[in-house]
Parts: structure tokens; sequence; C-alpha cells
């Protein structure tokens, strides 16, 4: 099949009347000014379908985003029950629509996407979504593309018009900026977070210092007791930046798993005795029970260690003094299961969702949790590298139940 479209220009006999030309240009000053306003990301994309949509007479719309460090684009945002299946689906910049966009800076409409080689129809087959026409235009700020956005399906089986063109590409003439802007908001607002957690330990590390250097004559037992409480928080400092780096070398993709023989079970009694002290300080119960024989898996020993390990000490520092932490694994004939329950304070039904983000911290009652809210987004991280799932479950008062699963392979232990 050849390429059936090329960009398009305004027909040579498309008219409209100044009128109608005015009240357009105020109806997207006015659009403009409502999505500059907005500085959550995903708040605003759906805004920016929903207007695209209402102003081409269109079935469905997305926006895809090139990434800014690895250049790959994806789709952010879609509207309808796609939106959750194709987030995130990166597009080849080379054989797409959206790629031919992106990389020449044009307006492209495709009159029959289903007879353009171009068009990227893993989408359609995931979604059972399917494409008759797209007209997709670049999203740029300051002439640098940011990615592309893209209405789908003209209504009532006509084509699109002059007017469709200008007023999706006025729109993503405004569009970008906001979304740029959000972006940057975002940016500046996990930076924000990343110093927060950073200054406590910091501030610790220069007081406790400081003191000292101040008292020369200072008796050894305080001397010892001040290079005791510097080195605990230089440590915690040194795991705060390396959650951060860890976290961010995972998202774009630039770290490197290990495939090697793994005993999860050895694993799993390796991460309870290192966090055993932790838990004895709250008089905390763990244990660890195993169902049946656990088979051999393929992957990073290190990696999935850190897994339990964030799961464990999770489950210890959102815990009730006296309570227990029950570490259990079981396999199933295609996986392998790691659960980790404690009795403490639960996660709200509303939160549920928002475990595995970064940064994000849970209610801990009256007792004081340190960390960097990173821990967990981690672990999710680590265990779909593995081809595995990880979830939560909990009951408000009574405790939480994580799990996660990976894939066995053949050899046993």
């Amino acid at each position: 099949m050849g390429q059936m479209s090329t960009p398009l220009k305004v027909p040579e006999n498309h008219s409209r009347s100044p009128e109608m030309q005015v009240a357009r240009l105020e109806m997207i000053l006015e659009i403009s000014r409502s999505l500059n306003s907005m500085l959550d990301l995903d708040t605003l994309l759906q805004s920016i379908m929903e207007v695209a949509i209402q102003l081409t007479d269109t079935e469905a719309a997305s926006v895809l985003l090139l990434d800014k460090k690895t250049g790959e684009l994806y789709f952010e945002a879609a509207t309808g029950d796609r939106g959750s299946e194709i987030e995130r689906i990166p597009v080849p910049l080379e054989g797409s629509i959206a790629g031919w966009i992106a990389q020449n800076g044009e307006v492209l409409v495709i009159d029959n996407a289903q007879e353009d080689d171009r068009h990227f129809g893993g989408v359609d087959k995931r979604t059972n979504f399917v494409t008759r026409n797209i007209l997709g235009v670049p999203l740029k700020v300051k002439e640098k593309i940011i990615g592309v956005l893209e209405v789908v399906n003209k209504r009532y089986n006509v084509g699109f018009t002059g007017d469709d063109i200008d007023i999706l590409d006025t729109l993503a003439a405004q569009a970008a900026v906001a979304v740029e802007n959000a972006r940057l908001f975002r940016q500046s607002d996990e930076l924000a977070n990343v110093v927060h957690e950073l200054r406590s330990p910091m501030v610790s590390i220069v007081g406790y210092s400081q003191l000292m250097l101040m008292k020369p004559d200072m008796p050894p037992q305080q001397i010892r007791s001040g290079l005791e409480s510097i080195n605990r928080e230089a440590s915690r400092l040194a795991q705060m930046v390396n959650d951060f780096l860890d976290l961010s070398r995972m998202e774009t993709g630039r770290i490197h798993m290990e495939k090697e023989e793994v005993k999860l079970q050895a694993l799993a009694e390796e991460a309870i005795e290192q966090l055993y002290p932790q838990a004895n300080a709250k008089e905390i119960t763990l244990s660890l029970n195993v169902s049946g024989r656990i088979p051999l898996l393929q992957g990073d020993n290190n990696r999935l260690k850190q897994v339990i390990l964030n799961l464990v000490d999770n489950a210890i520092k959102y815990n009730w003094p006296g309570g227990s932490v029950d570490v259990m694994l079981s396999c199933n004939t295609v996986r392998a299961l790691l659960f980790v329950r404690n009795t403490g304070p639960g996660i709200a039904p509303d939160d549920l969702d928002l475990v595995f983000d970064k940064f994000y911290r849970g209610e801990a009652s009256e007792y004081d949790v340190q960390g960097t809210g990173l821990g967990l987004a981690i672990a999710k991280k680590i265990v779909e590298a593995h081809g595995g799932d990880i979830w939560v479950e909990s009951e408000v008062g009574v405790g939480c139940n994580f799990t996660f699963s990976l894939p066995l392979n053949s050899g046993e232990n």
C-alpha cells in the first residue's frame, strides 16, 4: 500500500466571514487563558483533547509527547476507554503518522488511515478501535517540537476541512506552551520534594559537626555520640541519593538488570535478618513462612533483594509497636509469589492507587516515619522489569498486604 496523503493546506476556495474569524479567535484566546491556568499535566491534557474534539467535531483525540531524555515519542494521553490502554505506548518516529509530524513539524491529514503505510495499527488492535481518518498537528514551543496533537474520525463520514486544520493548528500552538509550563512545574515540584527530603539529614550533620568544632574540650562520650549521629545521618543521606538516582535511571531505561539464578527464599531470609534490629526496636515480630518448594528464578539478585527490603522496611515503619510483619512465599504453575503482611494502620481506599507513585508518603498515625517516598516506586519498577506484577490490599485499622509475583523457570532449589 502506498502513502495516500500528504500535508494539506487550506483549500483555495475556502472562505469565512470576518465575523466568524473574529469569533473563533476570541474563543481560542479564552481557551488559551484557561489552559495556561492549569498546572496539573494530566488535567491539562484531558482539557486539550476535549476542546480539540469539540472544535473539530471528531470521535477521539490523543496527545503524544517526546521524551526529553530519550527522544522517544509516546502516547501521554488519549480520550475514552482507550486512554488507559495506550498510555505510555512508544510510537516509532520512523514509519508512523505521529512520527512524521514530529520529525517534519507540519500538519498532516490522513483521509484513509487503513491504507496509509504510516498508520501505527498496533494501537487499533490493542484498543479495538477503528481509525478511519486522522488530523495531526505538531506541538511547538519556540520552533521546538515537543509532541503531536491528533484528532481521529471526523463525524458524519465527512473529511477534514480547512477550518479544522486552522483551528487545531491554532489550538496546538497555545496548548504546547501550556504543556511545557505544566511539565516544568511538575519538575520543579519534584525537585522541591527532593530538596525537602535531603535537607533534614544535612541540617543534622551540619549541626552536630558545628557543635563538636565549637567545643574542642567536649567529653569523649559526647564526641562519640556526635560522631554516631553524623554517621547515621550521612548514611541516611547517602541512601536517599541512591534512591533518587536508582529511580531516575529506571525511568529512563538506563539501568541494567542481571540475569542470574535467584533463590527467592534465601533473599527473603537475608532481608529479614538485615531488618531484624529495626523491627526489634519497635518490638515487632518478623516471620517467614514458605509454602512448598520455590523453584529457581532468573533475575537480578541484588535488585530483587532491594524489593523485599523495601517492602519489609515499609511494613515495619507503618506498623504499631508490638505488631507483626509476616513474609510468605508460595508458587503456582507459572509464578512465584511473595507476600508481606503487617498489622498497622492500613491505607485509606482513596490512597491505594497512589501507593506506588514516587514521593507518596502514607499517614503514619502518631509515629514519625522518615524516608524519601521512593521505596515502593522503585520496587514496582524492579518487579515490572522482571516481567512481574506488584499490588497492595489493605483494611484501615487492620494492616496491609503487599504482594509481588515473578515468572518461574524450570530450575529448582
